[in-house]
């Protein structure tokens, strides 16, 4: 039997005894390695397909990989001492491999990405869509939390910090509370006026602030991550604001307000508008909206306005969030609405208290 690795066993090819020369090396190819492709003088390739499968010529899939007109010495645009390995698909100059951004299709170069990234359409904010992100992934919303139990610690030792003369609400045993004879509107009427603002940060007692706090928790984890650290902050601070200034136009002189539940009710009314511009299932938050707004009108002790107040506040605020489709306006967009929203109840806040009472 002959060998399968001789010659003879290989019609195709032709013997060395024909004249031909072997390949460099003395080895003859191998059947299963297919036609080789030689230098001139040897065994000859057979010709490589006019197409490709796609029905472009080599050349033309050269070009749509973006390495045409790329020469041995082409350098590239950014750092000329280096060469370049494609071309960007944007720009179309020649760029080296630290400067290749892979795309959907071809090279681009840094530049580009970055100019196509500020030009180009952003998705609008969206928030839970995995549910509630982990504390550490909120941090505002857990500052927000501890500024409030420092504050509240503080002023159970030192009442004054939240009605001067210290003669605050006195909650007796029953847990009705009764009422002070200086008035948060009043105090605020005769000069301090930053009292609107440093009232979401103290509570009466362990149950008011306990339950705003959970409020915040469970909320501030919804939110902060759609909007983003300083977006969140200022809608919160701007939305405590809101519900201070309804409290001290629309309540009555004679009580005393405080608490972060302005701020809160801001958040729901925020995640309300982010949700529908979103497309996601609201009726949860509409139910939840519903039953604290119930529960505000019905409880005595409660004050309601502070709540509509923060509720419509918070919405206003978000509206202006996300109103463009570009990322540098969108930051133009929410800081014109952050300011114009503050300078409104900055005005609102010079009238006299209880103007719509």
């Amino acid at each position: 039997m002959e060998d399968p690795a001789e010659g003879a066993s290989r019609p195709d090819w032709p013997a060395p005894s024909e004249g031909v020369p072997p390949r460099p090396g003395g080895e003859w190819p191998s059947p299963a390695s297919g036609w080789p492709s030689t230098l001139p003088g040897e065994w000859p390739a057979p010709a490589a397909p006019p197409h490709s499968g796609t029905g472009e010529t080599p050349g033309e899939v050269t070009a749509r990989e973006g390495t045409s007109g790329l020469g041995p010495n082409t350098r590239c645009y950014v750092h000329p001492d280096r060469l370049a390995s494609a071309v960007c698909r944007s720009c179309g100059r020649p760029i080296c491999v630290d400067c290749m951004v892979q795309a959907p299709v071809g090279w681009h170069c840094k530049r580009c990405v970055r100019r196509n990234a500020r030009e180009a359409p952003v998705i609008r904010y969206r928030p839970g869509i995995a549910g509630l992100t982990a504390p550490g992934r909120a941090p505002i919303t857990m500052a927000l939390i501890a500024i409030n139990v420092v504050m509240f610690i503080a002023s159970s030792s030192a009442p004054s910090l939240i009605c001067n003369g210290g003669n605050i609400p006195i909650f007796v045993a029953s847990g009705q509370p009764q009422r002070a004879v200086c008035s948060g509107a009043l105090i605020v009427g005769s000069g301090q006026y930053y009292r609107l603002f440093t009232s979401m940060f103290f509570h009466f007692d362990i149950v008011h602030i306990g339950l705003n706090m959970l409020s915040l928790l469970i909320l501030g984890r919804l939110v902060e991550p759609a909007l983003g650290k300083w977006r969140y902050l200022a809608l919160y601070l701007v939305a405590g604001f809101g519900g201070s200034v309804a409290s001290y136009l629309a309540g009555s002189p004679g009580e005393l307000s405080a608490g972060a539940s302005g701020a809160i009710f801001g958040l729901f009314g925020a995640y309300f508008i982010l949700a529908r511009r979103a497309a996601l299932d609201t009726s949860w938050i509409i139910s939840l909206i519903a039953i604290n707004l119930v529960f505000s009108f019905t409880v005595s002790g409660i004050d309601w306005h502070d709540h509509v107040g923060g509720l419509i506040t918070g919405g206003v605020v978000a509206l202006g969030y996300g109103l463009s489709r570009r990322r540098r306006q969108q930051l133009v967009m929410s800081v014109l609405m952050i300011v114009c929203v503050s300078a409104v109840l900055v005005t609102l806040s010079l009238l006299p208290p209880g103007q719509l009472s």
